[in-house]
């Protein structure tokens, strides 16, 4: 009977300590969250930054998937991605992101809502050998926070979801602390406010983190105090000295500074290489970059440009290889802003050297590097392809720097010099002759911009020193697809799936009753 007692309160105590193990450890794990990620990347696990931005969030994350159930390839994976990414923020969010998966095919109140929410539907097609379809399908997701709403009205792609994610809950979260781009107008800088095609889509692109503002330099209180970070692109006119000035002391307050000039533009009506009069090339030499009187010409690996070729009796304008559109693919790899990029473009771009004596405590590191086989031409006249078929007497062939960036303190270029008066009643701003700690970025073209929208993202967030999205950005998820399979090879791998299993179990029990027999 005693012994009885005590197997009694001893299962009783296992039982509980059972119990209690299960609390404690669904306790723990609420706190405590964590998953194992064994492929390549850690693609289905979320970065750092991601996790820091999650556990950041200080009231309710409400996501709202709006997505058509039955979609074929390439997009019947893409919802699932697209839940398993948030299902992943959700963990890290402890507790303060709900997620909402709805299918408003079916629904006209799903539907008139999502269209509230800015997701509209967008044409599906697909077909196959035995069925065509046609309709208007929904692969969007809201995304609220607090009083703010951001939305993704069409996930056609999943490679960068966690970026896409990221960025615009990072835009909700830190809704009151946008950085602004400053675009120096005034000299014949292309319009990327306005500008269609692919200034449009450069356009886009950093809308959806920065606020993009232009500059217009001269007056008495030069670079608005709201610029986070200035950027130069193609000025066409000589920029005055006093615009010079007041980009100069920009820098010297600490804030980042990029230069993307073009030394020569081409005349697609006379095929001439025009001289571009920026007038730059002594404050930019002046912080230890300079961007040499040349264009870079690489024969073996470049892009395309539309030219008029002869076809007949009609001249058609086709795209054909131009050695003038170097395709650099010598990026560095230490960088976080180019290390993830497989080439880059870089239409009439001039070398940058970079003076072995720079000034103390300034580094400057070369991101980009045309192949060891271009060459770079001094002062070309000409634009028409032929006229780059061989190689020019004076080409000098080697690896050339065409993009760089540099960081340190910078004295003034105008220490020690007369400072250009502004217009009215002189001078109002205090002189500053030695920059904080800043950040400096030079490309020998100002076409490039366009042509690569990655890295123009990327450069935007180092230049404000947000290194968390590039590194996210850097993550891709890439859903494994199915080759197609020829139409004889089909019908074997059918009849191998049918008649297989068969054989096998035929040829199992044939063996079977061999060893028996035998035994």
């Amino acid at each position: 009977m005693q012994l009885r007692r005590v197997l009694s309160i001893n299962s009783w105590m296992q039982l509980g300590l059972v119990l209690a193990i299960v609390v404690f450890a669904n306790v723990l794990g609420s706190r405590f969250f964590s998953r194992l990620d064994l492929t390549t990347d850690r693609i289905h696990s979320l970065s750092h930054a991601s996790r820091v931005l999650a556990e950041r969030l200080d009231k309710p994350l409400i996501v709202k998937v709006y997505f058509t159930q039955g979609l074929e390839a390439p997009y019947n994976n893409h919802e699932q991605v697209l839940v398993d990414k948030l299902e992943e923020f959700r963990a890290w969010s402890r507790g303060r992101m709900e997620l909402t998966v709805v299918d408003p095919s079916g629904s006209e109140e799903l539907q008139d809502e999502a269209r509230r929410l800015g997701i509209t539907p967008i044409p599906y097609s697909f077909r196959s050998q035995s069925r065509s379809e046609l309709r208007q399908v929904y692969m969007g997701a809201s995304i609220v926070y607090g009083d703010r709403q951001k939305t993704l009205p069409a996930i056609t792609q999943v490679a960068t979801i966690e970026y896409d994610l990221a960025r615009t809950i990072k835009t909700l979260v830190d809704a009151d602390d946008i950085k602004t781009i400053g675009l120096l107008t005034g000299h014949g800088e292309p319009d990327v406010l306005s500008g269609k095609g692919p200034l449009k889509q450069l356009r886009d692109n950093l809308g959806q983190s920065y606020r993009l503002q232009l500059v217009q330099l001269g007056g008495e209180t030069g670079v608005p105090d709201e610029v986070d970070a200035l950027w130069i692109i193609g000025p066409q006119t000589t920029v005055p000295l006093r615009d010079q000035y007041q980009i100069d002391q920009f820098m010297m307050t600490g804030k980042p500074v990029a230069f993307f000039l073009s030394n020569f533009k081409p005349d697609m009506r006379t095929m001439r290489a025009l001289k571009v009069p920026h007038g730059l090339d002594a404050l930019v030499g002046h912080f230890g970059v300079e961007v040499n009187q040349d264009v870079v010409v690489d024969r073996v690996n470049n892009g395309k440009m539309n030219f008029p070729v002869q076809q007949g009796n009609y001249i058609r304008r086709l795209p054909i290889n131009y050695p003038l559109i170097p395709m650099v693919m010598d990026l560095a790899e230490d960088s976080v802003i180019v290390k993830d990029l497989d080439a880059m473009t870089f239409p009439f771009v001039s070398s940058i050297d970079v003076p072995e004596a720079l000034p103390n405590g300034v580094e400057v590191e070369v991101l980009a590097t045309s192949d060891k086989g271009a060459g770079r031409i001094k002062a070309p006249r000409v634009i028409a392809p032929q006229a780059y078929v061989q190689q020019d007497p004076s080409e000098e062939v080697g690896a050339w720097p065409v993009l760089v960036t540099a960081h340190g303190t910078y004295p003034s270029f105008f220490a020690g010099r007369e400072i250009p008066d502004s217009p009215s009643s002189g001078e109002l701003v205090p002189f500053i002759e030695e920059s904080a700690p800043t950040r400096l970025v030079v490309a020998g073209s100002a076409d490039f911009i366009a042509n690569n929208l990655a890295f123009m993202s990327n450069l935007a967030d180092w230049m404000v020193q947000d290194e968390d999205l590039i590194s996210i950005r850097s993550k891709t998820v890439q859903v494994p697809a199915l080759e197609p399979v020829e139409p004889g090879k089909l019908l074997g791998i059918k009849l191998g799936l049918l008649l297989g299993p068969i054989f096998f179990l035929l040829g199992l029990g044939g063996l079977r009753a061999f060893v028996r027999s035998r035994s």
